[in-house]
Order: structure tokens, then sequence, then C-alpha cells
């Protein structure tokens, strides 16, 4: 007879042998017993925790010759062809082969015919979120008005793709995953009765990787049967699982902690040359770090299922580590790990993961850090206020008895009138007293007539370069002041000036300065009480002519066009 599989030959055949679902066993047995029977059954939850097993039981129970009882015999007759898969009256249907329209019309076709041996025919359809639209559409009413005799028991594991529809027509039972502690019991049990030696340490590893999956520890289990050591250890599940191992595991742990990149370096080439998966090396650190974190949370709680189950070594590495840490820590080995599994080299990923954690920054890093960026505020601030102090002192005289509201605001500057610009020298030639000019550029203006040349000047680069409103907004102040870092430009309304102030408009006047004196200039606005002092502009002719040569109209026809419209002059009555 050909060899039977652990996880086959240790299906649970009763309720009773049922591990880790005592919400499920307890409710199908009192529905049994009074007789409160559903049409169809949705059993959803992850793989190897039950699923096909409890349907199988549900099914003898249903036909079982001493039925229905909450408690098949499995000797009967009907209960020894369901268990060897022969009954008549159970169909156990792949969905994810038999998935389209045309096998769930035939599967109509049978429903309406009585069963051949049992009380119930009872369809079992396993990974039925498979079924393809069309075909849970022809289920729907035969599955919610089935014939007295049918029961329908869906399994998946994949319960949100299935439709609503579906689900409303179903008695839904969640199944669970398995408990670490009720794996290694039952394992224990199944090694007992195999006759095999097996350490206790070696049980709860392959219930740790189980996850959660009965079927699963009874595979690795049955691996462990091939052994010829006489005694499985733990060592010996590593090797079949192809485990890292806790010694490397704590090795790289303590180089992070040491923060030592050589160390951490070569205890990965280590590992890689002993052929170990790079992945599942960052799967298992990872673990390890999740058991550093749990352990430095609670250290007193032992309920816990933690990789890493020597607390000593948790207490002495927990302490090396901040919680912060950890979590960090945690977050990049999870991405290294998804990165790893698409990576070409997936060596190269958990080099710079494992580099970049060594070169982490600490929270007491951190905190200094901050307070350095603090002080450096500070003194900025403190640099920032002095420099724009002693800007304002060597502003000339006009400047500081007309400041409002300069850029930085100076609370103890107020308006006190008119800005007058000093006069021009009489003389033609150039005296000691005037400004010398700057380098790279041409001679400071402070006269009057430069500064409405430069302004002058500002203005027509404004137009000519398109920015029409900029110029709009600008030209209602004038340049009142002019020298070597600086240009001052006062203001008689607030808006203006503020609108100037933007960074926007402050950038496109401040290059616009430089293009004109050809050295880079800061802008300040101020507010003034009165109109600065402009020159004043020719009587036009009394018979009205050369009106159009007036500077603000030549200005006005050629920002908006059209032409001028002369109006006779009334006499006084």
């Amino acid at each position: 007879m050909a060899y039977l599989a652990l996880y086959r030959q240790w299906r649970p055949q009763d309720f009773d042998s049922l591990v880790g679902q005592d919400h499920i066993r307890t409710t199908l047995k009192n529905a049994i017993t009074a007789g409160k029977i559903a049409h169809a059954y949705l059993f959803a939850g992850p793989r190897g925790t039950g699923k096909t097993s409890t349907a199988k039981i549900l099914a003898k129970a249903l036909n079982c010759l001493h039925g229905p009882t909450p408690n098949p015999c499995n000797h009967c007759p009907h209960c020894d062809r369901i268990n060897s898969g022969a009954s008549m009256d159970v169909f156990e249907i792949d969905a994810a082969s038999n998935r389209g329209i045309d096998e769930i019309r035939d599967l109509r076709e049978t429903v309406k015919f009585a069963p051949v041996d049992g009380r119930y025919k009872v369809y079992i359809i396993d990974e039925v979120h498979m079924l393809t639209t069309e075909a849970f559409n022809a289920l729907l009413k035969t599955l919610e008005e089935p014939p007295a005799h049918v029961v329908f028991i869906l399994a998946t594991t994949e319960p949100h793709k299935i439709p609503a529809t579906i689900h409303s027509r179903c008695q839904r039972y969640d199944f669970r995953r398995i408990g670490v502690k009720e794996i290694e019991g039952r394992l224990a049990e199944v090694a007992a009765k195999n006759n095999l030696n097996i350490t206790p340490d070696a049980l709860k590893l392959i219930a740790v990787h189980a996850d959660g999956g009965m079927r699963d520890a009874l595979s690795i289990l049955d691996q462990c049967t091939a052994l010829d050591d006489g005694t499985v250890t733990v060592a010996h599940v590593r090797q079949l699982l192809g485990l890292i191992g806790h010694e490397g595991i704590w090795r790289i742990t303590a180089a992070l902690a040491n923060r030592d990149s050589a160390a951490v370096l070569l205890a990965l080439d280590e590992l890689v040359a002993l052929g170990k998966d790079v992945r599942q090396l960052l799967l298992e650190l990872a673990q390890h770090l999740r058991s550093l974190m749990l352990f430095k949370a609670a250290p007193d709680v032992e309920t816990i299922d933690m990789y890493s189950a020597d607390r000593q070594v948790l207490a002495e590495q927990s302490a090396k580590f901040s919680h912060a840490e950890l979590v960090r820590m945690l977050q990049a080995l999870q991405e290294a790990a998804n990165e790893a599994r698409w990576a070409a080299e997936p060596r190269i990923t958990a080099e710079m993961t494992l580099l970049s954690l060594c070169r982490r920054v600490a929270d007491s890093d951190w905190a200094a850090l901050a307070e350095r960026v603090a002080a450096l505020e500070a003194r900025l601030l403190a640099g920032a206020a002095v420099t724009d102090q002693g800007r304002l002192n060597h502003l000339p005289a006009a400047d500081g008895a007309a400041v409002s509201a300069s850029r930085p605001p100076t609370p103890s500057v107020k308006a006190a009138g008119p800005l007058v610009a000093p006069q021009p020298a009489a003389t033609a030639s150039p005296t000691p007293a005037e400004p010398a000019a700057s380098p790279g550029g041409p001679p400071v203006r402070s006269a009057p007539g430069d500064l409405r040349e430069v302004w002058a000047a500002v203005l027509k680069e404004l137009v000519a370069g398109g920015k029409r409103s900029v110029h709009a907004c600008v030209a209602q102040g004038q340049l009142v002041a002019l020298n070597e870092q600086q240009a001052t430009v006062q203001f008689t309304a607030n808006f203006p000036k503020e609108r100037t102030e933007k960074e926007d408009y402050r950038t496109i006047v401040e290059n616009v300065l430089a293009q004109v004196v050809g050295r880079p200039l800061r802008l300040y606005c101020i507010l003034g009480t009165a109109a600065p002092t402009r020159p004043r502009e020719p009587a036009a002719p009394a018979n009205g002519a050369g009106e159009e040569d007036h500077p603000v109209l030549r200005q006005a026809i050629k920002m908006f066009g059209g032409k001028v419209i002369k109006q006779e002059n009334r006499k006084e009555e």
C-alpha cells in the first residue's frame, strides 16, 4: 500500500478531534442536536485550519446510520464510504477546475435527484471564490431554495471575493489560525503515536513556522520522520526548513546594536556562503527585532509567541535599543524583504539595508541635533536683527526720517514727513564727497535726478518685459534712496507697498534693479505720510499744444493704447 502522508492519516474524523476551532465545533453540534440544519454553509479561513475536514465531518453527521448525530460513529457503511471518498451522496467539487457556467448547470440538473444511500446529498465546493461571475449567478437560485435533501458547503480562503448575494444565502463560519500551543500539543500526540523521538524545542519551532496551519505543521513533521539520527532536534528542523538559526541572527543584532558595519557584512557573507536565503535572513531578523520590541514593551508577559524564546538574550539585546529605533528598523527590514522578493540581486538589497541600520541616528542623537538646530536658528535670528539694524543706521538722513513700515519692521521708526533727497553739487566736475564707483558697476546714484532716471529705467524695463501688473503696482511708488546694498522705494498707500513686498513682485523688481544699476540690490519698501517730492512738470502751452508730449500721458498711451481727445476749456461764469 502506498505511503499516506501524516496530514491525511491524522485528518480529524469527528468534531471532538477538531483542533483550535471550538466555536465552530460547539455551534454545529448544537445545531445538529436541535435539528436546525441549514441548507448552505460558508466556511472561510486560512489554509490548513480544517475547513474541508469540518465539511466532511458534517456530511458524516448528517448521513450516519445513527444520525443525524453530532458524533458520527465512523464505522457504519455510510461513514466508511464518506471517509474513503466513495459515497454517492457526498460530492467534492474543486471550483478552481470547475469554475464555469456549464459545470454549475450540470450541478443544478443533478440536485433534484434524491440521495442514493443517505439522508442528504452534500455538495462540498472547495475554493469557491474561483467561480466566475456567471457561475455564481447561475448558482444563486439553487443555493437559495434547494431541495430539502440537499446541503451546500462552500469553502474558501478568500471570502472577500465572494459576491454578497452568495453571502446572504449561507451561514458563515470563520475558521481562525490555530495557536502555537494547540499545534504543539497535536504534534506531540502524533509523534508519540508514530514512535518519533523529537525534542520539545523542535516541536515548538515547527509550530511557530506552521503559521497557524495544522496541515503545514504535520507536513514539516512528516519530513522529520525521514531522518535516521534517532532524535529530531532543533538543528534538524532548521536544516529542513532552511532557517538561519538563532546564533546568526543574534550575531547580526549585536553588530547592529554596536553599529559595527564590518561585523554585519562579515556575518552576512558567512551566512550567504552557507547557502542561506537572503530574504529568509531579513524575515528572521525582523522576527527577532519584533521579539525585542515586545519584550521591551511587556517583559513580564510570557503568553505572547516570540521568535526568540531565550529571555536572557531578549533582556540583554533589548536594552541596547530604544522602542523608536526598533520600530524604524522593523519598517526598514519589512520594506527590504518585499524588495528582495523581486530584486535581481537580493544580497545588494540586504547589504544596503543593514548598512543603513548601522548608520542610523539614535534618539539621543536626534535630541542633540534638535538642540543644535534650535541654537543655530536663534543665532541666525539675532545676527539678522543686528544686520538689518546696521543697514537702517547707514541709510541717508532722508530715509531715517520717513521710515514708518520698513522691512524688517522697526517699531521705534515713525514717518515724519516727505522724503527729500540731497541736492546735487553746483559744480559739474565730481568732487571728493561724491560716492565712488562700486566694483563692477556704475557709481552710486543718490541725487534726485539720478534716482528719477534709475526709477524711470526700471519702470520701462518692467513694461518692456511684459510685467504690466507689476508695473501698475510699483509705479505707485518712488525711488527715494539708493546705496551700495539696497534701494528704498516709498509708497503713499499701504496696498501697493505690501504687494510689492511679496516674494514674487520683490524678486522681479530686484532683478530689474540689478539689470539697470549693474549690481545686486535689496529692495526696501516704506510708507510715507505725503507723496514723495517729484520734479515739477513743465506747464502746458496755453493753446493746448503739446499735451500729447506729457510723460504721464505718453506712459498711459503706451500701457493701454488709445488716442487723446481734447476738451474745450470752459470760461467761468
